[in-house]
């Protein structure tokens, strides 16, 4: 069995809240789709330090942080941000899902990865 190389989340822009992330269950576990000035951001929901809720952190601009251990990621790039990652570098990174529109105008995300 192949993993699917894209989910239709049958959501559109219109159903996020701006203010609060809305996690979904994707073919590749949960997803956290976060809206960061007029742009659809999808990111892993728990952080890959000891799993904290991403997705119940704390949104500034771009970035998140994690409400257990205050790790910062890019809801970009996934890039970890925090202090700790320029002492001891930036790994683990989160992995990121492309976000784009079906053609009836819901949120598909490509299948995820760590992007560089």
């Amino acid at each position: 069995m192949t993993e699917a190389e894209s989910f239709d989340t049958g959501l559109t822009q219109a159903d996020l809240d701006p203010e609060r992330p809305a996690p979904i269950q994707t073919p590749w576990g949960s997803f956290a789709l976060f809206v960061v000035g007029g742009q659809v951001h999808a990111v892993q929901s728990f952080c890959p330090h000891l799993d904290g809720p991403l997705f119940q952190g704390t949104q500034s601009g771009d970035t998140i942080t994690c409400p257990w251990h205050q790790w910062r990621f890019s809801l970009v790039s996934g890039a970890r941000l925090d202090t700790g990652a320029q002492l001891f570098g930036g790994h683990p990174r989160l992995c990121v899902c492309t976000v784009t529109r079906s053609e009836k105008g819901s949120l598909v995300l490509s299948r995820p990865g760590i992007r560089t």
